[in-house]
C-alpha cells in the first residue's frame, strides 16, 4: 500500500511539473551580445486567440525558476491564480556583475545598470513582441538579486506590478534609497501593486534588524495601491526550505483579487452589503481580474451562490430580477438566471411570469442533471397555485358593475317610466 501511494505520488508530480520550457536568446544592444532565458508558455498560450497571460521575469534561471514555475502550475490548475508566462533570466552573480550594487551608495554599478536596462528596455519589450502578454508584470528574485529588483520601485511610471524579495541582501544604503523614491506617488495611479518581502531564521542578526526596519517604514507609509506582505519564516530547518515555502505566501500576495470569494473575503466586504451593492461588488470584482491580470475569466458560480443568500433574503427579494438578469448575460446557457427571476415573480405572487421562467430554466437543464426531478418541482408548484387561486367573478355579478350600470343614464330610465305611465 505505502508503495502504491509512493507512486501515485510521484506520478501526480510528474505531470504537474511537466512542461516545455524553451531556451532562447535575446539580442542586447547593452551587452553588445545576446543573452540566455528560458521561456514557459503556459497550456493554450498557442491557440487562445482571447486571452493574455501575466509575465513573471525570475533572476536566476536555475532552482529559483523551477520552483517559481512548478508552484505556478499547480495554483493555476487549482485557479487560485491565473495561468502565467515565466522566464527565468541568466544572472551572473560574479562580483561587479548583473545584480551588483555600489557598497557606499548602495547604488546600481556599471554593469548592473546595463542588466537593468536591459530588462526594461530590451526584455520585457521582446517579450510584448512575440507573446501574449498581459500588462500584469512580476518580478522575483532571491539574495542580491532581490536587492537589486528593488530598484525598479523607483521609475515615475512603474513597470511592474509585483516585486518578490525572497531573503533580499539589503543593506541600510538599500533602505535609504527606498526613502527617495517617492511611493506615494502609486496612489496617484489607477493600479495595484505589490511588494513580498521575506526572512528567515538563518539570517544573520544584521540582516534581520534591516528587515524589520525596511518593514516598519514601509508600513508607517499606509499606502492604498502598495499593498505589503512581510513574511519572516522562524520554524524552517534551513536556507532552501524558506526559499520553497515562499510561494504560498507570495502567490496568494501579488494575486489576492483572483481566487473565488472566500470567507474571510465574505466576512470582511461583502456579508454587511445590501443586495444591489453586493451584485456591484461581485461585478467589479472580475472587471478588476480582467483589468489587472488581463484574463477574460467569467465570472465562477461559487461566487454567484456566495452572494445568492443576500439577494434572496434582504429587502424582500426585490433585487432576484438583477441578480437573474446579470447571470443570464454571463451565462447565458445556464438555466440558473432564469431561476432568479421566475423566484423573483414568484415572491410578487406574478404566477404566470414565474411559472415562464421556471420552464425556460427547465429547458435548458441536461436530462442527466441529478437535480432535474427536484427542479420541476418549482414547475408544479407553481401551476398549483395558479390552479388554486380564486377564480375571477363575472362582470355582471359583481355589484360595483351593477350600481355604476343604473348611474350612467338616469334620464332614459325616467323617460320609461312616463311611457309605462
Amino acid at each position: 500500500m505505502r508503495n502504491l501511494i509512493l507512486a501515485a505520488f510521484l506520478l501526480l508530480n510528474s505531470v504537474a511539473f511537466a512542461q516545455k520550457i524553451y531556451n532562447k536568446k535575446v539580442s542586447s544592444i547593452q551587452f553588445n551580445a545576446d543573452r540566455d532565458i528560458k521561456l514557459y508558455l503556459p497550456e493554450g498560450h498557442d491557440t487562445d486567440t482571447i486571452r493574455k497571460y501575466p509575465v513573471a521575469i525570475v533572476l536566476n534561471n536555475d532552482y529559483l525558476f523551477d520552483i517559481y514555475l512548478g508552484n505556478s502550475k499547480i495554483y493555476a490548475a487549482a485557479d487560485l491564480t491565473p495561468k502565467q508566462i515565466v522566464v527565468g533570466v541568466d544572472v551572473d552573480f560574479g562580483r561587479n556583475k548583473d545584480v551588483s550594487t555600489v557598497g557606499k551608495s548602495g547604488g546600481l554599478t556599471t554593469q548592473s545598470k546595463k542588466f537593468y536596462n536591459y530588462i526594461k528596455s530590451e526584455l520585457i519589450p521582446y517579450l510584448e513582441a512575440n507573446y501574449k502578454t498581459s500588462p500584469y508584470l512580476t518580478i522575483v528574485g532571491d539574495g542580491d538579486a532581490a536587492n537589486f529588483l528593488l530598484h525598479f520601485l523607483k521609475e515615475q511610471k512603474p513597470i511592474f506590478n509585483a516585486y518578490v524579495c525572497i531573503s533580499p541582501r539589503i543593506t541600510d544604503q538599500s533602505i535609504r534609497l527606498l526613502t527617495t523614491y517617492n511611493l506615494k506617488r502609486l496612489d496617484e495611479l489607477d493600479n495595484q501593486f505589490y511588494l513580498y518581502m521575506s526572512s528567515n531564521a538563518f539570517e544573520k542578526q544584521e540582516r534581520k534588524d534591516l528587515f524589520e526596519q525596511a518593514k516598519k517604514g514601509l508600513e508607517s507609509l499606509e499606502l492604498k495601491n502598495l499593498h505589503l506582505a512581510f513574511k519572516d519564516y522562524k520554524d524552517v530547518p534551513n536556507k532552501p526550505a524558506a526559499i520553497v515555502k515562499a510561494p504560498t505566501d507570495i502567490f496568494s500576495t501579488i494575486f489576492e483579487l483572483y481566487p473565488r470569494i472566500s470567507k474571510k473575503e465574505y466576512d470582511e466586504k461583502i456579508k454587511d452589503l445590501d443586495p444591489l451593492e453586493a451584485i456591484k461588488y461581485l461585478e467589479s470584482k472580475y472587471i478588476e481580474i480582467e483589468y489587472l491580470y488581463g484574463t477574460n475569466l467569467n465570472v465562477r458560480f461559487e461566487d454567484i451562490y456566495a452572494i445568492e443568500g443576500i439577494v434572496i433574503d434582504r429587502q424582500d427579494g426585490d433585487y432576484l430580477r438583477v441578480l437573474g438578469d446579470f447571470v443570464m448575460i454571463k451565462h447565458p446557457e445556464s438555466h440558473l438566471g432564469e431561476y432568479y427571476v421566475g423566484m423573483y415573480h414568484e415572491l410578487g405572487k406574478d404566477y404566470e411570469q414565474a411559472l415562464f421562467y421556471y420552464k425556460e430554466a427547465y429547458g435548458k437543464m441536461e436530462l442527466s442533471d441529478p437535480n432535474t426531478e427536484l427542479f420541476y418541482e418549482n414547475i408544479i408548484r407553481i401551476e398549483n397555485a395558479i390552479k388554486n387561486a380564486p377564480k375571477d367573478q363575472p362582470l355582471e355579478e359583481l355589484p360595483l358593475e351593477e350600481e355604476e350600470n343604473n348611474d350612467e343614464n338616469p334620464e332614459e330610465e325616467d323617460e320609461e317610466k312616463e311611457e309605462d305611465e
